[in-house]
């Protein structure tokens, strides 16, 4: 028998295949760059979202502002209109005039010619010393003037006709006719006298009409009522002066 050659052994392959251990450790290569890629998508996700967000206030912001602007005008508007309807709707606080000759004081003498009533032709406030005067300033435009004229009638007609007193109507403003047509309308009987040049409401610093000075048979002012006369602060000037009425 020939002899049996010896096969030749298998040739080695060129191409190696990986080992375990190879393919775990490119395994672990693969996952942490996959790892890596991922958490940068989720940073540039967050930073979009930063963005969006940051955009969003910035593009809100005017419109509020633009609100807050709009609530503060309209709140200050409703104040304004609140204040306008209370000062018009309340009264005013009433305004009491000093009168220029205070009581105690001597009554500054005057001579003024009579332009209605009866008397005449003038009036000289020092030729009336030793009678009570009442001097009533007085304006035929003047509303509450014109309310208390019957009243100043009427007690001077009871009482001062008879000599208890003296009184004498002073105008500035209104001219002689208006005068006397006045005291012909409200058939006055005491004497109408006219300031041509507002000297006296001037010496009896006159802020306010009516305004009604009470005088004694000495000269000195007694009372002054710087508003429309009722029966009552009539009675009590009179009586200041020592006119006591029944």
């Amino acid at each position: 028998m020939g002899e049996i050659e010896e096969a030749d052994p298998p040739a080695r392959s060129a191409f190696h295949p990986l080992t375990s251990k190879g393919m775990a450790q490119k395994r672990g290569v693969l996952s942490k760059e996959q790892t890596e890629r991922q958490l940068v998508r989720e940073q540039r996700r967050e930073f979009e979202a930063e963005l969006a967000a940051h955009y969003e206030r910035q593009v809100g912001r005017p419109r509020d502002r633009r609100r807050l602007i709009f609530m503060g005008v309209l709140i200050l508007v409703v104040l304004l209109a609140g204040g306008y309807i209370v000062l018009t709707l309340l009264p005013a606080p009433a305004q009491t005039p000093t009168p220029g000759i205070a009581v105690g004081q001597p009554a500054p003498d005057f001579t003024l010619p009579v332009y209605g009533g009866s008397g005449g032709p003038t009036v000289s406030l020092k030729a009336l010393r030793g009678h009570p005067v009442v001097i009533n300033f007085w304006s035929e435009s003047c509303d509450p003037c014109r309310r208390e004229v019957p009243l100043l009638q009427r007690t001077y007609e009871q009482y001062g006709a008879h000599g208890a007193f003296v009184l004498l109507g002073i105008n500035q403003a209104d001219p002689k006719e208006d005068i006397a047509s006045f005291g012909r309308a409200f058939k006055v009987t005491y004497p109408l006298l006219f300031d041509a040049g507002g000297n006296v409401n001037a010496a009896y610093h006159i802020t306010a009409i009516p305004t009604t000075y009470f005088i004694d048979r000495q000269g000195i002012v007694r009372a002054v009522a710087i508003t429309e006369l009722t029966e009552q602060s009539l009675r009590q000037g009179l009586a200041d002066i020592g006119v006591q009425l029944p």
